[in-house]
């Protein structure tokens, strides 16, 4: 866009780009250098208004619409944040990206390839956003500019738009092959493509694998995954983060009788491992919820478990529901720390067809499963009278409420939906643990 069409900052229609909320610069949670950066070249205004686009993207992607199983672990807000706060600059008709976005892409590749994220994937992400953002600038120009100047405005717009994220891919693809290069070189990245290697079914080598990993694969082995919620980026000392996580585990597999441990780092704020044992590991069961393995961990701190699996074969499994489990406390409602497959294996199998899902929860519990406090209040005391096979006093102990109060809410709940809990009581257990899980389905069509 030249800068006569829009001389800057103060310039003709740029100015007029304003956030709803005018205070939602100060919840960015890009680096402020870089969002200190934006403000000075576009204003306060547009760099909120990018900061807002950012938010609404991410919102949009954990909803599904931008949704890819690639990004779950690209840290979205952040990434179409920082994005948008550049796009937004380059919208001045300078191009010049800008300092502090080097630094801040240097913070995601670096969280994203250890985890397998691939220059093109990030490139594709780059891609997306371009995609959506220009859709909200020119909703914008529809909304804002009069008619006679929409054509020229949404023009301008694309060819800025298009001049700016070639800069930035262009600087993604070289942060990517830099950190690559770096991290590729450490005995850490070692280890993690032998396990790679294995998970993807890879014959390796067993006395090879073995030697690499100074673990046991024909044993009984326990997979878990640790990951951090905290912005380990903004800590003083990533570190500390990744040391948190590796005792977390070890503490957490130790407790469960493993005997050998495998740590394997993704990133500085995620973690897998797997424990083994030669006499066999307990299988789910009530064992889980004993005290041995429900200690507390810190707020940030979050851990999926597979089952127990035996050899190769039961490494790989336990691991694969260990990442069923992860993604499902990452998507659902359940507040954790612990997310336990044993515990959510048939929600998370309910969830594979969440159309299906969503009307068989609907059908099921009627009323009950709106997405409404004295509904979930009634859902909650319901599913923990079937959990507790219909023990009032265990349930009212549980939620800290009276018996009759127990009573009162299971009987409330047997009235919205028409018909006793006996008479379907397996489905209706299952729709409240998939409710609890993945939270209320979206209304269905008629």
């Amino acid at each position: 866009m030249s800068t006569a069409g829009c001389p800057g900052p103060e310039g003709a229609w740029l100015g007029r780009l304003r956030p709803e909320d005018e205070t939602v610069i100060g919840s960015a949670v890009s680096d402020p250098m870089l969002v200190a950066e934006a403000v000075a070249r576009v204003g306060r205004a547009a760099a909120g208004w990018a900061v807002e686009a950012g938010r609404a993207m991410t919102a949009r992607r954990n909803n599904g619409a931008l949704s890819d199983v690639r990004y779950i672990h690209f840290r979205p807000q952040r990434f179409y944040e920082a994005l948008a706060l550049s796009a937004v600059v380059s919208l001045t008709g300078d191009h010049t990206l800008p300092t502090a976005l080097r630094g801040e892409l240097s913070v995601l590749v670096k969280e994203a390839v250890p985890r397998g994220v691939s220059v093109d994937v990030g490139l594709q992400g780059v891609q997306l956003f371009h995609a959506d953002f220009l859709g909200r600038l020119f909703d914008w120009c529809r909304a804002e500019l009069p008619a006679e100047s929409q054509a020229e405005g949404m023009r301008q717009m694309s060819a800025d738009l298009f001049e700016g994220m070639a800069a930035l891919s262009a600087l993604m693809a070289q942060e990517f092959t830099v950190v690559r290069d770096r991290w590729l070189a450490g005995a850490a990245a070692a280890r993690q493509e032998m396990v790679r290697d294995i998970l993807a079914g890879k014959d390796v080598g067993r006395d090879r694998a073995v030697s690499r990993l100074s673990y046991d694969l024909t044993v009984h082995h326990l997979a878990l995954i640790a990951w951090s919620d905290a912005d380990s980026a903004d800590d003083a000392n990533p570190a500390d983060g990744a040391d948190d996580l590796a005792e977390a585990a070890t503490r957490l597999l130790k407790s469960a009788g493993c005997s050998s441990i495998l740590l394997v780092p993704t990133g500085t704020a995620k973690l897998w491992a797997w424990g083994g044992r030669v006499g066999g590991l307990p299988e789910p069961g009530s064992d889980r919820n004993s005290s041995s393995l429900n200690w507390r961990l810190s707020p940030p701190l979050r851990i999926a478990l597979g089952r127990p699996g035996t050899a190769l074969a039961g490494f790989r499994r336990s691991h694969q529901q260990a990442l069923a489990a992860e993604q499902a406390g990452r998507a659902g409602q359940s507040p954790g720390p612990l997310y336990d497959y044993a515990r959510l294996e048939l929600p998370i199998l309910l969830n594979a067809r969440p159309d299906a899902a969503g009307q068989f929860v609907t059908r099921v519990l009627g009323p009950l499963a709106a997405d409404d406090p004295a509904m979930a209040e009634l859902r909650t005391t319901l599913r923990v009278y079937l959990d507790e096979d219909r023990a009032v006093s265990a349930v009212a102990e549980r939620l800290h409420i009276a018996k009759n109060t127990v009573l009162y809410r299971v009987k409330k709940a047997e009235q919205l939906r028409r018909r006793s809990v006996k008479e379907d009581r397996l489905a209706v257990h299952a729709a409240l643990t998939f409710v609890e899980v993945f939270g209320p389905p979206a209304p269905q069509p008629d």
